[in-house]
């Protein structure tokens, strides 16, 4: 039980970075990494944050072409399916609100 207390704060901590990272620029693909790593946070924890997931998914959907702030087409050799896939199953956990359409919705379509 001792053990869980440490766990806990460290993993408010991680949402906390996490949620600062996404106020400063949430279209920065250089927090990419941070935001992966945060899905397997939320999975490995059994937390779920849907502004994070739907920020990543953004990034990864994001067309240059369209807006100067879809970054994610400029580099799609960083799209992980894998995280793609575990955002879409904790959507799932999180039914019946409509989280897996917002999140479906913004997933590219060279993915889906």
């Amino acid at each position: 039980m001792g053990r869980e207390v440490p766990q806990q704060q460290q993993q408010q901590q991680v949402a906390l970075a996490v949620e600062q990272l996404l106020a400063v620029n949430p279209y920065n693909p250089d927090i990419l990494p941070d935001l992966e790593n945060y899905v397997n946070e939320q999975v490995s924890s059994q937390t779920y944050s849907l502004d994070a997931n739907l920020c990543l998914l953004r990034l990864y959907s994001l067309d240059a072409n369209l807006c100067p702030l879809r970054l994610y087409q400029v580099e799609p050799d960083r799209m992980s399916t894998q995280i793609i896939a575990r955002i879409l199953v904790k959507a799932l956990m999180a039914m019946p609100s409509p989280d897996f359409s917002l999140c479906l919705f913004l997933i590219p379509e060279r993915v889906a």
